[in-house]
């Protein structure tokens, strides 16, 4: 039997801030889970989306 070795791969992610790569976790970033919300309901819709406070 050939049996594949498992690879693991670790992805990093990056903005440039004045002009220099710094790391962060995107999970932490409100900002860009926002922006990413709103990527999703365009692709699903087709239509432009506007993120609402829940009351």
């Amino acid at each position: 039997m050939n049996l594949k070795k498992q690879q693991k791969y670790t992805f990093r992610h990056y903005r440039m801030v004045d002009g220099e790569k710094v790391e962060f976790d995107p999970r932490q970033d409100k900002e860009l889970a926002e922006r990413c919300l709103l990527a999703l309901g365009f692709i699903a819709t087709g239509k432009e989306c506007e993120l609402v406070d829940k009351k």
